[in-house]
């Protein structure tokens, strides 16, 4: 996992205002992830905004002086359990019981390895629009008694698909049209619906 580029970190800024977290400019982002307090439930937001914004994760086997780094763990790390569980798992634990009595490990071991990144990327890829699923059914439950009233919120980033808004409470993030809008802007827009059956929440400027 590679370090949030420098269009996440900004983003991450404007998501910190918007939350009501103060993030000093000489703090760095590692320096402020450190200090946050998961039991309050704005930094919580902001540790989840956190997460969602570092580069993907990816499986990358094993290869002879070559250390890949994982920037949440700031560590080399590798992750087992129950071979049951995922398909990865059994060769990492085959691999282990070799280097734990002292043997080479085994050749087919070695070459499922080379074929098991794209595997388990396209696995780690459909488990993540579960998770995405999940908490936009979260959301439109939470949201779904609140049809038009208005919500203060702060445009942390634009692309073609408009202006992304970090709402600051609930800790929601949304997307309207992004025209007349800047990054870091104050907005506040107006909740138009809420479908938990569709997994739905539609915002609009107020």
């Amino acid at each position: 996992m590679g370090e949030p580029d420098k269009r996440a970190v900004r983003r991450l800024r404007h998501s910190a205002r918007a939350l009501g977290v103060d993030w000093p400019d000489a703090m760095s982002l590692e320096q402020r992830e450190r200090s946050l307090d998961p039991n309050d439930p704005r930094q919580a937001a902001f540790m989840l905004a956190i997460r969602r914004a570092g580069q993907r994760a990816s499986y990358a086997p094993f290869r002879a002086g070559v250390r890949p780094w994982h920037s949440a763990m700031r560590a080399t790390y590798v992750h087992a359990t129950a071979p049951l569980r995922r398909l990865a798992d059994r060769y990492v634990t085959w691999a282990a019981l070799a280097v734990a009595n002292g043997q080479a490990v085994p050749d087919t071991v070695t070459a499922a390895f080379e074929r098991l990144p794209d595997v388990m990327n396209r696995a780690e890829a459909r488990a993540g629009q579960v998770d995405a699923a999940v908490l936009e059914l979260a959301e439109a439950i939470v949201l779904a008694d609140r049809v038009g009233e208005t919500f203060d919120g702060r445009v942390t980033d634009l692309d073609e698909r408009g202006a992304r808004i970090q709402l600051a409470d609930p800790a929601v993030i949304t997307r309207v049209p992004g025209d007349g809008l800047a990054i870091g802007d104050a907005v506040r827009l107006r909740l138009d619906e809420a479908d938990p059956a569709r997994r739905l929440t539609r915002f609009a400027r107020a």
